[in-house]
């Protein structure tokens, strides 16, 4: 018996296309993205991630501004992040966005400081979610905190997508690997191509084999929120996320280097011009985590890396407003009002890599 044989396949955007349907979509600013994260329901599934090269306060006030929502890094002291939130509370910015904390160390204080100011969202912000500190520390929230709607993450599995709703997580981010500024794959030799991580993970929220079951029932985590987490290049990858079973998609690298992500502007000069940029880091990176990992205390195996993107004032508002538009064409290709009929409409074909490659600009 070979267990390499016995294998299953896993697959991610590239390996699939969705064909066109016959639609009913008169207008193309008709589809409506709205979904639900916890009790608040959000215009579009778009999230920014918990990173700390790209959302703090102006982050989450642009998302906010469109109708989505960002996750505050948990790389920042427990005061500055208090001092976030109550800014945007006292800006009227009402409490429907996530602020992250680890599984250990701190992890409690910070959630206790936030929750004394009357703050109850809250993200567990883990490389491999599925761990049994990642479990514990979101059952530790729920318990002291019923009340509290918890994200936490990340796994690629359906027993990782399991476990944490078991142990009470509201939202779940799915992806280990996928990232553009992860290595973890290449570190660890562990993870899943994110198109079939985010299907698997999906199928908690049903009971019977899959999404080919046309029988299939509601299970008790029904309820629970599906975030696809990185690997998202641009509109058709956020599309084949939802049609695949994500409720929202979480993005950093489309959002790096606009004006409101954090971090000081570094200037060049190429080929006898100034040019801008700002550092975009993955949070396992040596210069991701170089201002608050503490070496002396234990090792450090870096499962990310780093890039300069180019600078040029552009509004993380504007990009999501323009995914989100493109999101909408998208979904009258398959004839979807919604994004529960997108799912239900989508018609899967494999593409071979001649076929990828037909479909990108090819003509020069």
């Amino acid at each position: 018996m070979s267990k390499l044989r016995e294998a299953s396949r896993a697959y991610t955007y590239d390996d699939f296309i969705i064909a066109p349907s016959r639609s009913e979509v008169r207008s193309r600013k008709l589809p409506s993205l709205s979904t639900e994260i916890g009790d608040f329901k959000y215009e579009v599934p778009i999230v920014s991630a918990p990173m700390n090269t790209v959302t703090e306060i102006e982050m989450l006030r642009a998302m906010h501004s469109v109708g989505a929502v960002g996750v505050l890094h948990r790389y920042l002291t427990i005061e500055d992040q208090v001092a976030q939130v109550q800014k945007l509370l006292a800006g009227r910015v009402v409490n429907d966005f996530f602020v992250a904390v680890g599984a250990n160390g701190d992890a409690m204080e910070r959630v206790a400081a936030l929750a004394d100011i009357g703050f109850g969202r809250f993200c567990v912000d883990v490389a491999n979610g599925h761990s049994v500190h990642c479990i514990e520390a979101v059952r530790r929230i729920k318990d002291r905190y019923p009340r509290a709607y918890v994200m936490a993450g990340n796994v690629c599995t359906y027993e990782g997508a399991y476990d944490l709703a078991e142990a009470g997580a509201e939202a779940i981010r799915v992806g280990v690997g996928p990232g553009s500024m992860c290595t973890t794959r290449l570190v660890t030799g562990h993870g899943m191509p994110q198109l079939t991580a985010i299907e698997e993970c999906a199928k908690i929220k049903w009971e019977g084999n899959g999404f080919s079951d046309n029988s299939l029932v509601e299970s008790k985590f029904s309820n629970v929120t599906i975030i696809a987490d990185g690997g998202i290049r641009g509109s058709g990858d956020i599309i084949k996320a939802l049609a695949i079973g994500a409720d929202a998609v979480m993005v950093g690298g489309l959002l790096a280097a606009t004006k409101e992500t954090p971090g000081q502007i570094i200037e060049k000069v190429e080929n006898g011009e100034r040019v801008l940029y700002k550092q975009y880091a993955g949070m396992a990176s040596e210069e991701g985590r170089d201002k608050w990992f503490d070496r002396s205390k234990t090792g450090f195996v870096p499962e990310g890396t780093w890039t300069e993107r180019r600078y040029n004032g552009k509004l993380a508002s504007k990009v999501v407003e323009g995914l989100a538009d493109a999101v909408k064409v998208g979904m009258s290709y398959s004839g979807a009002l919604t994004v529960a009929e997108l799912r239900e409409r989508a018609q899967w074909r494999r593409v071979t890599g001649a076929g990828y490659h037909e479909g990108t600009p090819h003509g020069k």
